[in-house]
């Protein structure tokens, strides 16, 4: 049923009840096609179904590795200052480590090793078993001839006995082979061997699929998840799935043990690496520090060097001594001058110089002797006189210690000036070292720095070397195993998720069926979307009638709800002609045939009779009339064709009645070839102005607006125009030709019916069909044809 929009009252809801009322309309709507979601949902269940008996459980592999600490392997670095050379015991930095585990070389290495690349599988009925840890033969190539193409390549065996096989063909021919025969292929030439499992196979069928095992790398390295949870704790997940749990484990398993293993050897490399290269450098350094060191022995040698600073002190405590020794001569030669200045007296007068120094003991002890000699005279010269020849002895003796004392002051003074000339030549020679030991210094340890540096660093590279070696020696990865790869519970497919998912795709599939046939579709569902393009008031809203009679409107109690949206169209049309009461003529028109505009006209018509107004109807689609039919009158009457044409016809004439109180019909008449130059007639005019006398109502049925220009010409004789347009039927495009309309005025009081409204398909209109129904109406016969019809129309 449908609802009117009376043009008196406008009532607003509130935006959260529209919104109720929205949803309420498009869930009506969707539900109106119950059957093709049944229908949907069953053939899901049923697919969830047979997809859960025939696909492939996939079982989540896992397995856990510890990394060593890398903060605390860079503590032990700064504390101990190992030098970057050892790159052995370098910290791991744990992220680097995780995108090297999920490479696309190791995965490649894996897949190789473990011949991932060539899969064996066994059909049994519907079900396909993958043959990894079974198969009865093992596939090898011989010689590779190419790349395999992006499908890869297939083979069918069948397995004859113990001996042979048979390879099928493309044209299902067999071809017999015995195992490890080469065969030359397209993709190469291979083989095949037989496995310990062969006897359980005898007779069977085997498939085996050869892919490119890069591709089979990507394919494994894009489910392959490597991650740390927590980054405080250097532990790393692995995590891949797969249908075959042994095969799952197989990978990550070898996965680990390629990494450490590739790990292992990448430590070895780096230490041989660096132990050359510190071989190398031992070796020149090794060159240039002899070079060094002959340049310091050459240095020392040329300069009469040992040790320049225990040298340098002898120097100057020589120099000291020498300056000491110098001093005692000049000390003594004084002495000796003084003694020669004594012996060289007349008489030896004066005091006889000291002797304090002096470090000849002959001389010391002829000087005694002169000296007692000198003293005893002096004693005799006191009592005896000088001419007594009792000196004359003693004078002479005194003469001989003179004479040996001078030679012996000769001798000893010749000695002391040799010495001081000698020790002076020391002295000078002293201070010439002395003064070469700063230039001598700055030269040594120019030399002798050149040759620490190279000798510092011959002697770490030694040690860097030993080192290196241990750590080589006992090399091991960072990466410890701390669980195993295992397999847990089927990952997918889970009955309960599958079964959930086919129900909701069940909902799903229709709603976006409809919402998509919905979306795409060029024809008026709605009002509103007559009300978003054009301005014209719509007057009233018709529900769509399913009748066996095209009059659906009786007098009183109705047997279609539709007759009461008739009855409210009519109380509408009162207000559209301004309260007129009689001479009221109203033009019905359309875009097209087939909106019900013969049907709407003839219906209202019969509802303003019921309502005691004297109404007339014409039937004015000159080229395709329908009224006459509609109302069971003869066709071949005459009609208004006939009265325009020019016929000498009274009104009478023309005018039939309808067989209902107080509505007359006047047919079509005769079919002309010119009905757009009668309706320009004048002769029009005053027919219509005679009905407008006659009749309360004069309702126009014209041509279709789109089709030809008739309904035009007729509007200049309307107060008022109807626009049919009907629901899923009129196209979205009319709404534009309308516009035009409109905008040119060429139809007066221009409203818009808006017929056929299936409340329940479209989601559209109020229940007329349910509780206002039932009220109004009689419960309609549900035969079997009709419930069969209604159930298809569902669709």
């Amino acid at each position: 049923m449908s609802t009117t929009n009376p043009q008196i009252t406008t009532i607003t809801l509130p935006v959260s009840q529209n919104q109720s009322v929205d949803f309420v309309k498009l869930l009506k709507k969707y539900l109106f096609h119950w059957p093709l979601f049944v229908i949907a949902l069953a053939l899901f269940i049923v697919a969830a179904f047979f997809y859960l008996k025939y696909a492939h459980p996939v079982y989540p592999i896992n397995s856990t590795i510890e990394f060593k600490d890398d903060k605390s392997a860079a503590s032990t670095n700064e504390k101990t200052g190992i030098s970057t050379l050892d790159q052995i015991s370098s910290p791991v930095i744990v992220e680097n480590e995780i995108e090297v585990m999920q490479s696309k070389q190791i995965m490649f290495q894996v897949v190789n090793q473990l011949k991932l690349w060539v899969n064996y599988s066994q059909k049994d009925g519907l079900i396909v078993n993958d043959l990894y840890t079974s198969s009865p033969v093992s596939f090898d190539f011989v010689k590779t001839a190419g790349t395999i193409g992006p499908d890869g390549e297939k083979l069918e065996i069948i397995l004859k006995n113990r001996n042979s096989f048979a390879l099928v063909d493309e044209d299902k021919v067999q071809h017999v082979f015995k195992y490890g025969q080469p065969i030359k292929s397209g993709f190469g030439t291979w083989q095949l061997t037989a496995t310990p499992a062969l006897d359980g196979f005898i007779g069977s069928t085997i498939f085996i699929s050869i892919q490119d095992p890069d591709a089979v790398s990507d394919n494994y390295l894009s489910g392959l998840k490597v991650s740390m949870e927590n980054k405080d704790a250097p532990f790393v997940n692995l995590a891949l799935a797969d249908q075959v749990p042994q095969r799952g484990k197989d990978i990550l398993n070898t996965l680990m043990a390629i990494y450490n293993k590739n790990a292992i050897n990448e430590k070895n490399r780096k230490a041989q690496k660096t132990i050359e290269f510190i071989d190398k450098r031992l070796d020149s350094i090794s060159k240039d520090l002899y070079s060094t060191e002959k340049m310091v022995e050459v240095y020392k040698s040329s300069q009469g060097l040992t040790d320049i600073n225990s040298q340098s002190q002898t120097y100057v405590a020589s120099q000291q001594a020498t300056e000491k020794a110098l001093n005692d001569i000049d000390i003594q030669i004084e002495i000796i001058n003084g003694i020669e200045n004594f012996i060289n007296s007349p008489k030896n007068k004066g005091e006889q110089p000291s002797t304090t120094g002096l470090s000849d003991p002959g001389l010391n002890s002829l000087l005694d002797k002169l000296s007692d000699l000198q003293l005893k005279k002096d004693q005799m010269l006191a009592t005896t006189p000088e001419k007594n020849p009792i000196f004359d002895p003693i004078n002479r003796q005194i003469a001989t210690l003179q004479g040996a004392i001078k030679d012996k002051i000769t001798t000893i003074k010749s000695g002391l000036i040799s010495s001081r000339n000698q020790l002076k030549s020391f002295n000078s020679g002293f201070q010439s070292s002395i003064r070469k030991v700063p230039g001598q210094e700055r030269e040594f340890t120019g030399l002798k720095r050149n040759s620490d540096v190279k000798e510092k660093l011959y002697t770490y590279l030694l040690e860097e070397k030993e080192e290196i070696s241990l750590n080589y020696a006992a090399s091991v990865s960072d990466a410890q195993i701390v669980d195993d790869a295992h397999a847990g519970k089927v990952k997918w497919p889970k009955p309960a998720i599958v079964y959930v998912l086919a129900f909701i795709l069940g909902l799903a599939a229709p709603a976006g069926l409809i919402y998509s046939r919905d979306s795409f579709d060029v024809r008026i569902t709605n009002r509103k979307q007559i009300e978003d393009v054009v301005t014209i008031p719509i007057l009233g809203e018709l529900s769509y009638q399913e009748s066996s009679t095209p009059i659906v409107i009786s007098q009183g109690r109705g047997k279609f709800a539709i007759g009461e949206q008739f009855r409210v169209l009519r109380t509408n049309l009162y207000h559209v002609h301004n309260t007129n009461e009689s001479g009221r003529v109203t033009l019905f028109t359309s875009s097209t045939g087939g909106e019900g505009k013969s049907f709407v006209s003839a219906n209202l018509a019969v509802t303003l009779a019921y309502a005691s107004r004297k109404t007339v109807i014409l039937e004015m689609d000159l080229r395709k009339p329908k009224i006459s039919v509609t109302f069971g009158l003869p066709t071949d009457h005459i009609g208004i064709s006939n009265y325009l044409d020019g016929e000498k016809l009274k009104m009478e004439d023309i005018i039939q009645p309808s067989g209902i109180p107080g509505l007359d019909v006047i047919g079509c008449g005769s079919i002309l070839p010119n009905p757009s130059e009668l309706l320009e007639r004048a002769t029009l005019d005053e027919l219509i102005v005679n009905l407008r006398q006659m009749y309360d109502d004069v309702i126009i049925d014209s041509p279709p607006i789109h089709l030809v220009t008739d309904a035009l010409i007729i509007s200049r004789v309307a107060d008022a125009s109807l626009y049919i347009m009907r629901q899923g039927y009129t196209q979205k495009a009319e709404l534009d030709f309308i516009n035009e309309i409109k905008s040119e005025k060429r139809f007066p009081k221009l409203n818009i019916i808006f017929n056929g409204i299936k409340r329940d398909k479209y989601g559209y209109g109020y229940n007329y069909d349910n509780s206002y129904y039932n009220s109004y109406t009689e419960k309609r016969k549900h035969t079997v044809g009709n419930m069969v019809k209604k159930f298809f129309s569902r669709f």
